[in-house]
């Protein structure tokens, strides 16, 4: 899909998967689209991550993010209008803005930071996530100790390895299998390694996208504190 004025480049399609998050941050569900209009998007009420409907206020301002095909992700702002009972429980959302791509890139990066590992034949490396995406990350590392009794050197893998991240979403300890795109040492001497996600499980990629919506829809708020929620 290459028309930027398509349905699925400006919203989400009728029966699409869609991840919703508050702008306060607070607030993450999964839903499906009911009906989709430029001007009125009907989704089901959401769930959380334990399946339990998640409750929003009328007026409550949500960014909505959705996966076209062979489109990047792309995100849009909407405000709740009306809470439809019924069967199946549905949102109506009006747009309060344009639809975007996600930090211009084909999976949304957010400043998270968080421990990880890197598996390593003497055992895990542990290091930082400077940013995460649902397409791979970057991990800083300390700096290589100096040379004496007991110090062990890491090298770091080549660009073009493949590699094993150990990290915790939501709670839960989680495996990745990667590939070292690009390793950097900074001026303060510690290493950066950037990694792409290979062959992700379908309830991993949810959780690293969920991790990415709440942290990016938190520094929307942020950054723009007079703004009505």
């Amino acid at each position: 899909m290459s028309d930027p004025t398509a349905p699925g480049a400006t919203r989400p399609v009728t029966g699409s998967s869609v991840e919703v998050a508050g702008e306060d941050g607070g607030t993450h569900a999964r839903s499906t689209v009911d009906s989709s209009l430029e001007q009125e998007v009907v989704l089901q009420v959401g769930t959380d991550g334990q399946g339990r409907r998640v409750r929003l206020g009328l007026g409550a301002r949500v960014w909505v993010w959705w996966s076209p095909e062979d489109t990047p992700v792309r995100c849009r702002p909407y405000e709740l209008l009306d809470v439809r009972g019924g069967v199946v429980p549905t949102w109506r959302l009006r747009p309060t803005g344009p639809a975007v791509e996600g930090d211009r890139r084909v999976h949304p990066r957010a400043p998270v930071h968080v421990p990880v590992g890197l598996a390593m034949p003497s055992g895990m490396l542990l290091g930082e996530t400077a940013d995460l995406s649902e397409g791979g990350l970057r991990v800083v590392f300390v700096a290589e100790p100096t040379a004496g009794f007991g110090d062990v050197v890491h090298p770091l893998p080549d660009p073009g390895d493949r590699a094993t991240m150990a990290i915790v979403l939501d709670g839960v300890r989680t495996e990745l299998r990667c590939r070292v795109v690009h390793r950097q040492r900074l001026g303060d001497g510690r290493r950066s390694l950037r990694v792409a996600f290979e062959d992700l499980p379908d309830d991993v990629r949810v959780r690293l996208r969920s991790t990415t919506a709440l942290e990016l829809a938190h520094r929307a708020t942020v950054s723009d504190p007079g703004r009505p929620t």
